[in-house]
């Protein structure tokens, strides 16, 4: 599939014509950045492979008026795209802590007017003083890691999204051992291997 602005309006319908423009405008953000952002071999790939598996994630969350976290978002992805695409409704906080990227980030949010989007400069470990309804991660690290620094900002009824990849069957089963939850796996339909991971119910497992 071509990656167009036009192959993700048609494996994603409802992403409006105003997102798009400024999924073009946030797309020449990042490959006008000095700093090494994505891989040089995603730079013709931004629209299919890094904006509609960001946009995937909406699908699953099925509720308006949430607080989710992109944890270590570097350039900005998943959250930026989620951003656009809820338009304020939902409260998005982009958790980076290399400077140089957050600073990135600060400058999209300005650029694009992003409503109810934030920056949090730090680690997610020091977020000790907010919970999240919705946790996302991409391309960040293995389950159990991910799980391990993020369980202090979720509640018993947040959701996790991490996308993940081939060996996800191996992270999982890692990541029993110390943990007890419900998972669902969402396969990208143009991308195989491709996954969000939903986990609910998470709890730490007393084993």
């Amino acid at each position: 599939m071509e990656d167009s602005p036009e192959a993700l309006m048609e494996l994603k319908s409802n992403v409006s014509r105003e997102t798009i423009n400024k999924l073009d405008v946030y797309r020449s953000l990042i490959l006008a950045e000095k700093q090494s952002l994505i891989s040089k071999k995603d730079k013709n790939l931004l629209w299919i492979r890094h904006f509609y598996d960001s946009l995937r994630i909406s699908d699953l969350i099925r509720e308006n008026k949430q607080n989710i976290i992109d944890i270590g978002s570097g350039s900005g992805l998943p959250g930026i795209p989620l951003s656009l695409f809820y338009n304020g409704e939902n409260s998005i906080f982009l958790c980076e802590n290399r400077r140089k990227r957050a600073d990135f980030l600060e400058h999209c949010i300005d650029a694009l007017k992003l409503k109810n989007t934030y920056v949090i400069p730090h680690k997610v470990e020091k977020a000790t003083n907010q919970k999240f309804d919705v946790v996302l991660a991409r391309a960040v690290g293995r389950l159990n890691d991910l799980l391990s620094i993020s369980y202090n900002i979720s509640k018993k009824s947040t959701t996790f999204l991490f996308h993940k990849g081939i060996h996800i069957d191996d992270e999982i089963a890692e990541a029993t051992k110390y943990w007890k939850f419900d998972h669902k796996l969402h396969e990208n339909s143009v991308e195989k291997g491709s996954y969000i991971l939903e986990l609910n119910n998470v709890i730490k497992s007393n084993t």
